[in-house]
């Protein structure tokens, strides 16, 4: 198995034109199979907003519709990893990326995953502005099937980050099920929700059979699946709103997994209960306090700054997170991970907590105590609040929103009113996507590469990614400048500056980068894949997990490859010129065939024990003892 160290990554300074990495089949050869069947449980604390994959943003539709799609390539443990993609090669002048595909792979409906399916999902992508990935695509101007098998994607303007950002998410959506949805619907497929499963065709290990809203999603293996079949019968998805009744459900072994938000506090706990482990990990999202740049006063660069001089990020690692996390840099950009090579160090002062420093901030703008009540008036004089909204699936950003209201109030010379509104996600996540919040908190993914910038900052005003709706020139010409730049050097120099900016403008307040500790059960499954950089619950994990020995209903029957050579007629029609006429006749044709046979193994009687002793001595004895026998007999009657 390769490292489970994480930074297996090349950044595209290093590419020349083909594209390197690592192959699916590298993290799952050294699993040895020994049990098929069983049902394998995985608790979310959230139900899917939607199953349209081509809107879906929150991660719980990301992780519910993942078992049932491949992708071109992954990032598996920070590393590029190949997966229906065969080789990937950039023209000299990175204005076409080309992309051969594998042989023989389908969808779970029997038809072909040919170059046409990955051709129409990724113009899906670049041409409608609606879709949740598109500012990753923004750069391509179209993609076409060359053959079967080679795509040929054309850029508007060279992407350095393109294969890691925008092609590793990239899920392949077969063209024979969307393209009619797209023609009849248009830009209303936008808000089509899929017949389930009718419309879920894929190509991944799982299929899609049935879904009870606010309860849970059963799946299928699938028994066609080009990389073999997994090794469980059956994966169903809970949805579980409750973190402590998600807990107690892994610690009675009602589900295996828990891909939730566990508070610290409860970690001993867990690693007390006999059958259970943790796996903890450093996320890569910025969990934020998300400000909407388009609403008075957020609005205001400066104002954002006085918000952010008044959270203390430390208190929130410390009190919240009891240590599992790390203070969110101004920046943005985390210290972690394959991001800490972009990392700019010298933002990391750029504000911190200091109520004096908001109040000073607040004096300027206008926002005094004005009829000395204790709390801001606006700058008219009129009474001034405003809303922060944490999903309530999530303790800590609820608690984490709570402890901003209150520091708020505390503000010398007069407090701020924030009113925390706790609501589920699918209340809170389309409001976030139109921009009618004041403010939130969000965890928002960065891309493996930098260039991830220009999806969340750039002020594109169709974009995608940029929920804040944060615009300055600045940010967009560098962002622009970081995609279409392809030397390692200038790239960092780039990331470093518009970094500064983000910490100088506030577009958001980065709270935190978390420590996750996730419990699975060891008691009843093997095969586990604990990434250095995710979740146990993952792709690989759904390649490789299946029940122990001890509890497994189907046991593997040992198989054996044999080569098997045979001899072959039949009758083929061949086209001959005679004497200037073609003539269609039959010809017969032999032809030796060599087929590849896998079989049940042959079980053999078992040998004697070798002792040394040849075989023909052991028989000399065994004679000469029975003749001695007779002899001894016939002389007793005798007498």
């Amino acid at each position: 198995m390769l490292s489970s160290v994480a930074l297996f990554y090349q950044t595209p300074a290093a590419l020349a034109q083909k594209v390197e990495g690592v192959m699916i089949e590298d993290w799952l050869k050294d699993v040895t199979p020994v049990c098929y069947g069983g049902t394998f449980r995985v608790a979310l604390p959230s139900e899917p907003n939607t199953f349209n994959w081509f809107v879906a943003g929150s991660s719980w539709s990301i992780m519910v519709l993942e078992p049932i799609y491949s992708r071109l390539v992954r990032i598996v443990n920070g590393t590029l990893t190949f997966e229906v993609a065969e080789s990937i090669e950039w023209a000299s002048d990175h204005m076409s990326l080309t992309v051969k595909i594998r042989d023989g792979i389908k969808f779970s409906d029997g038809k072909p995953l040919t170059a046409e399916d990955v051709a129409f999902t990724i113009n899906v992508l670049a041409q409608k502005t609606w879709t949740y990935y598109h500012g990753y695509f923004a750069s391509v101007d179209r993609a076409e099937a060359v053959d079967e098998r080679t795509v040929k994607i054309y850029f508007k303007n060279p992407d350095a980050g393109f294969v890691y950002n925008a092609l590793a998410v990239m899920n392949i959506m077969p063209k024979h099920i969307w393209e009619p949805l797209l023609n009849e619907l248009g830009d209303g497929l936008a808000k089509y929700s899929p017949k389930i499963p009718d419309d879920l065709v894929g190509s991944g290990p799982f299929k899609i059979v049935e879904y009870k809203p606010a309860q849970y999603v059963k799946y299928v293996a699938n028994e066609n699946y080009w990389l073999g079949r997994p090794f469980i019968d059956e994966l169903v998805i809970v949805f579980i709103t409750e973190a402590n009744v998600a807990i107690l459900a892994v610690q009675k072994g009602d589900v295996d997994v828990y891909q939730g938000w566990v508070t610290p506090e409860v970690v001993p706990q867990l690693l007390s209960t006999p059958g259970v482990a943790l796996h903890t990990y450093t996320s890569q999202t910025f969990y934020h306090w998300g400000l909407n740049n388009l609403k008075w006063p957020f609005n205001i660069s400066k104002f954002r700054l006085a918000m952010a001089f008044a959270v203390d990020r430390e208190a929130i690692v410390r009190e919240l997170l009891l240590g599992y996390g790390i203070p969110g840099s101004p920046g943005v950009v985390p210290p972690v991970g394959v991001q800490l090579q972009w990392y700019n160090p010298a933002v990391e002062n750029a504000y911190y907590f200091d109520l004096n420093m908001t109040a000073k901030l607040l004096d300027e703008l206008g926002f005094v105590d004005v009829d000395n009540d204790g709390w801001r008036e606006a700058p008219d004089g009129s009474d001034f609040s405003f809303e922060i909204w944490p999903p309530a699936y999530d303790i800590i950003r609820v608690r984490a929103a709570e402890m901003i209201s209150k520091w708020l109030s505390q503000i010398p010379g007069g407090g701020i009113k924030a009113v925390v509104r706790v609501a589920d996600w699918k209340t809170v996540w389309p409001n976030i996507r139109d921009a009618k919040l004041d403010s939130w908190l969000l965890g928002s993914g960065p891309g493996p590469d930098i260039s991830w910038l220009f999806r969340r900052f750039h002020s594109r005003p169709e974009g995608t990614g940029n929920w804040v709706r944060y615009a300055n020139p600045e940010v967009d010409r560098l962002t622009e400048e970081l995609k279409v730049t392809f030397d390692f050097e200038k790239r960092k120099e780039l990331a470093y500056r518009i970094q500064e900016i983000l910490a100088e403008d506030v577009p958001v307040i980065t709270l935190y980068y978390r420590k996750f500790p996730i419990p699975f059960r060891v008691d009843r499954f093997d095969g586990w894949f604990q990434p250095a950089d995710g979740s146990v619950y993952n792709i690989i994990t759904l390649h490789r997990v299946q029940l122990k020995p001890s509890v497994c209903p189907k046991p593997v029957v040992a198989t054996e490859t044999a080569v098997i050579e045979k001899t072959v007629t039949q009758e083929v029609l061949r086209t001959v010129v005679k004497e200037g006429r073609t003539i269609v006749q039959t010809q017969v044709e032999t032809k030796v065939v060599t087929q590849v046979v896998t079989q049940p193994a042959t079980v053999t009687e078992q040998q004697p024990v070798e002792t040394g002793i040849p075989a023909t001595m052991v028989a000399a004895v065994v004679i000469v003892t029975i003749i001695i026998g007779f002899a001894i007999g016939y002389l007793l009657r005798r007498r």
